[in-house]
């Protein structure tokens, strides 16, 4: 049993925007083994502290649910409710393991985190390559009815609710670690139509395309990372006439972030974000030049254990268009165990 949580004060510039604190997350983690050959690992989340009928916000939900089945030593098969490896944050989200009191905006408009799907894949290390790993899935296709111009494909996320496999999707990860780096590449590849044929027609029809990289180095006192994606939105010009959108035919970005220890226990980091859900458009979409971000994030983080962390920042929110910008201070409090 294990778990991690999250609160969140955060104080944005502007009129009519007061400052709000918020529980943001309580997950519960729970495993079991059956056998030395046989695991379940799952865990179930509150976003929000509470949940009420008819009222807005809040969430309850699992995040994710599979069984392993060691195959090998080297091979597991695992199947239920995965997370797509995709970029860092994703899989590792625990709040002590990243900086900063939110998580990056590129990893909720860029790659949708936290992404789940239904699948069935296998996962292990490859013989002969010391720190080389792997991890490829068969899932349940994203919907294209819920794509967005703003948030990209984070709207078609299906999450385990009855979702449709009408297009099935294949994603992965190659990983690399050895004694103070980690290098990774990822993709996710499937169909988006789902049953409307206005958007396509067969399992790939109107295909998403995601390929992303990062990497992490740290040593002594320093430490770096960085993520880079690219979204391909291959019929995005259909999507947009059947649903009445403006999902870009291209999203991309990243952001950079380095990160000093001044003391043991508290590390001053710097983080700045570059990414568009509408870096190109299909004919008929005008470029929304405000949906091309710049964050800049400067902050501390106090660890007195490694699995706690108290956090102050403060963000620069800029786009390319100057319009809305402001700025965001945020404190925040996260454990995990």
């Amino acid at each position: 049993m294990g778990g991690y949580g999250e609160v969140h004060y955060t104080n944005p510039t502007g009129p009519g925007t007061p400052p709000v604190a918020s529980l943001a997350r309580f997950v519960v983690y729970l495993a079991h083994s059956f056998d030395d050959r046989l695991a379940l690992r799952s865990e179930l989340e509150v976003e929000d502290a509470k949940v009420e009928g008819g009222a807005a916000g809040g969430e309850v939900s699992l995040e994710q649910a599979y069984l392993d089945y060691r195959l090998a030593e080297r091979l597991t098969l695992r199947t239920g409710l995965v997370l797509p490896p995709i970029g860092i944050i994703n899989e590792t989200h625990e709040p002590p393991s990243f900086n900063g009191v939110e998580r990056p905006g590129f990893d909720h408009d860029v790659i949708p985190t936290t992404w789940r799907e239904l699948g069935v894949g296998v996962v292990g290390t490859v013989p002969g390559k010391v720190g080389l790993a792997y991890r490829v899935y068969l899932v349940n296709g994203i919907r294209a009815e819920g794509f967005s111009g703003d948030q990209g494909i984070r709207g078609g996320r299906q999450e385990g609710q009855d979702a449709s496999f009408a297009n099935p999707s294949f994603t992965g990860r190659l990983e690399w670690a050895q004694p103070g780096w980690k290098v990774g590449a990822s993709f996710w590849y499937g169909g988006t139509a789902d049953t409307n044929s206005a958007v396509g027609r067969g399992a790939f029809a109107a295909p998403v395309t995601l390929l992303s990289a990062d990497a992490r180095y740290e040593r002594g006192p320093l430490a770096l990372r960085g993520v880079v994606a690219n979204v391909s939105v291959s019929d995005a010009q259909a999507i947009n006439a059947a649903y009445g959108q403006s999902v870009g035919s291209r999203i991309a970005g990243g952001y950079l972030e380095a990160a000093y220890k001044l003391l043991q226990t508290l590390s001053a980091f710097a983080r700045h974000e570059r990414y568009d859900t509408q870096a190109d458009v299909p004919v008929g979409v005008t470029r929304d030049r405000s949906l091309a971000r710049r964050i800049t994030t400067l902050g501390v983080t106090y660890k007195p254990t490694w699995n706690t962390a108290f956090k102050g920042d403060y963000q620069l929110v800029r786009n390319a268009a100057g319009a809305g910008e402001h700025q965001v201070l945020s404190l925040g409090v996260g454990y995990q165990f």
